[in-house]
């Protein structure tokens, strides 16, 4: 009987950090929007440095796939308004993106790579990725980004899994992930404005039926710029 190929560590450690970065996210962000009121006042009573821990935490909770970006978007619209809270939003997720990649290079090495090298319409699909011109790279990475079902923890493991090169990873990240952040921070600002302090004060203020229309037309925004996203991915053969 011919002995089994022994299973490459890196290939393990991967699959179990893409599953972690699939679950762990969600769950996580569900605590934290229940625990809004109580995070909207330690933030804001730490005056302005709040707003330096604000994106330093959303890098680190961001890099490491504790938190969705689109929640922590959510959460600096609503704690700083839109017109802080795009910066703290914007250097939080290119932190974490720096913070991700690295991470995830350092668990998969190459042996993703020479996994995805070894079937021909994977590498295929591998070339027209990593291999193109940086400008190139940087565009599609930014395609990837741009969909709001895109998680952000998950894909910055792809990357970095099938050798995207940093400076077009970072360019492409800040491109991509720009629209559906700023959709994300304004969301939260206008939650705020109504000066709830959190999600129940939130819907006793403003009555269920509005609360319902609000979250009808969230969703058709995003869903339209999912769209988007997912034919530009297609014509880019990426999908």
């Amino acid at each position: 009987m011919s002995e089994r190929p022994a299973r490459d560590p890196r290939l393990i450690a991967t699959a179990a950090l893409a599953l972690a970065w699939f679950t762990l996210p969600l769950g996580i962000s569900l605590v934290l929007f229940y625990y809004l009121a109580e995070v909207t006042e330690w933030f804001r009573a730490q005056g302005s440095a709040g707003i330096g821990i604000a994106m330093a935490a959303f890098a680190v909770c961001a890099g490491v796939g504790l938190l969705p970006t689109y929640a922590q978007a959510v959460f600096a619209g609503w704690i700083f308004g839109f017109a802080a809270g795009l910066p703290v939003s914007v250097f939080g997720y290119v932190g974490g993106a720096l913070l991700g990649w690295a991470l995830s290079r350092a668990v998969t090495g190459d042996a993703v790579r020479s996994r995805i090298d070894s079937h021909p319409k994977w590498r295929v699909v591998r070339a027209a990725l990593v291999d193109a011109s940086p400008l190139r790279t940087a565009g599609l990475v930014a395609l990837l980004r741009f969909p709001p079902n895109s998680p952000f923890a998950f894909t910055n493991l792809v990357l970095a899994a099938t050798g995207v090169r940093f400076w077009p990873m970072i360019g492409g990240s800040i491109a991509g992930m720009l629209p559906r952040t700023a959709v994300a921070v304004w969301i939260g600002a206008q939650g705020a404005a109504t000066g709830a302090t959190g999600l129940r004060e939130l819907m006793d203020r403003q009555g269920l039926p509005a609360v319902i229309v609000g979250i009808v037309l969230l969703v058709a925004v995003l869903g339209i710029m999912q769209h988007i996203g997912n034919r530009a991915l297609r014509a880019a053969g990426l999908q």
